[in-house]
């Protein structure tokens, strides 16, 4: 994170080039890398608000695609096709609504965090939950052959995470995308080329 009074140059870019947060840099560079987004795919975006994340998934996968946000807070983005939104928490979310926009995902991506208490050991259990329930979601709705992004705050408990997505997909990635603050303990797990039930 720059110093106090330093700009943070990521705020200003994503400003400059029309994004709703910094995010959409740490997805762009992982998706440089390991190619999740192409045209025609339908995306899920958990925990999408401010928006940038929809806005990048958008251009990627154009009009015939789809991107389906969640969140109980609204992006703050023009939603037209194939930008969609559907208000909810997370942690209760009723997939019946969200199967009625689209039954299965291409790509599942969660950029969830949990409100911080400042106390790291309750901080990184939050986390951890959300990224599991994410993964729950995921199970149900991301089509054999996907690709699973989730945020999670790195601690003692997060190769139990690690652990189901090797079994679960061709392979799983731990990435740390040079958006990420380097004080932050967030990183990212991608699981690849989710196996056939």
């Amino acid at each position: 994170m720059p110093r106090p009074g330093v700009p943070d140059p990521y705020r200003l870019k994503a400003r400059q080039e029309g994004y709703a947060s910094r995010a959409v840099y740490k997805l762009k560079e992982m998706d440089r890398k390991f190619h999740l987004l192409k045209p025609g795919l339908r995306v899920l975006d958990l925990g999408c608000s401010p928006g940038s994340w929809m806005q990048y998934s958008a251009s990627k996968v154009g009009p015939s695609g789809l991107v389906l946000g969640i969140d109980r807070n609204p992006p703050e983005i023009e939603l037209a096709p194939p930008l969609y939104f559907v208000p909810g928490e997370v942690e209760s979310l009723d997939l019946e609504t969200v199967k009625a926009v689209c039954p299965e995902f291409d790509v599942i991506l969660s950029d969830l965090a949990p409100k911080t208490t400042g106390v790291k050991e309750v901080d990184r259990q939050r986390s951890l939950d959300l990224a599991f329930r994410a993964w729950e979601y995921a199970r149900q709705l991301l089509k054999p052959g996907g690709h699973f992004l989730v945020k999670v705050f790195e601690g003692p408990d997060t190769p139990a995470l690690v652990k189901e997505l090797e079994a679960a997909f061709s392979a799983c990635r731990i990435v740390k995308p040079p958006g990420s603050r380097a004080a932050s303990r967030e990183i990212y797990l991608l699981g690849l080329n989710k196996r056939a039930a």
